[in-house]
């Protein structure tokens, strides 16, 4: 079932989303050769804290930490702790996402789908797009902590997302920053 956000949802889902954003952007900051992914965790909670708000994603199902901590070969909910960045390391920024049926079966099945048939995207469907991009390899497999996925072979990777919602004068994109 496909839910269209009413217009108070979409303002507070814009409103964590721009929290996110913020809180990379304070980050990127911080990203240096020799700093651990546990110091770039705990600088996020200290923002987001700091900013009246609570990171959701810890202590959901059981995550330990406030951000998504994947380097290099970790290709989502990598855990920070005491990895240490080195100059030329790939850092990505994830979170928990939901995509709707009909993205995930266009982009499993492309071409397959009958036209003017499925769903319509209508004012008020949030669409998290994401891209996942391994480079050498696309077998993957998740690491027995059942969180983090990993390219198998340690092939280096990337993730990088967007929310944006169906409005009636186009997309808004929640995760992007205004000039």
């Amino acid at each position: 079932m496909i839910i269209c956000k009413s217009g108070t949802e979409l303002s507070f889902m814009r409103k964590a989303e721009r929290m996110e954003t913020e809180t990379i952007h304070c980050l990127a900051g911080h990203i240096e050769p020799g700093i651990t992914t546990g110091k770039l965790d705990h600088l996020a909670d200290w923002y987001i804290r700091s900013q009246g708000a609570v990171p959701s994603f810890k202590g959901y199902n059981g995550f330990p930490a406030s951000i998504c901590a994947s380097v290099n070969e970790q290709l989502v909910h990598g855990f920070p702790g005491r990895r240490k960045l080195n100059k030329g390391d790939i850092l990505a920024k994830t979170r928990q996402f939901t995509m709707s049926h009909a993205i995930r079966q266009y982009i499993e099945n492309p071409n397959r789908g009958i036209p003017e048939q499925g769903p319509r995207l209508k004012t008020g469907i949030e669409l998290a797009i994401e891209s996942l991009i391994q480079i050498g390899s696309r077998h993957i497999g998740t690491l027995e902590d059942n969180w983090m996925v990993v390219t198998v072979g340690l092939a280096p990777c990337a993730h990088n997302g967007h929310t944006k919602t169906v409005t009636t004068d186009g997309m808004d994109i929640f995760t992007k920053l205004s000039a």
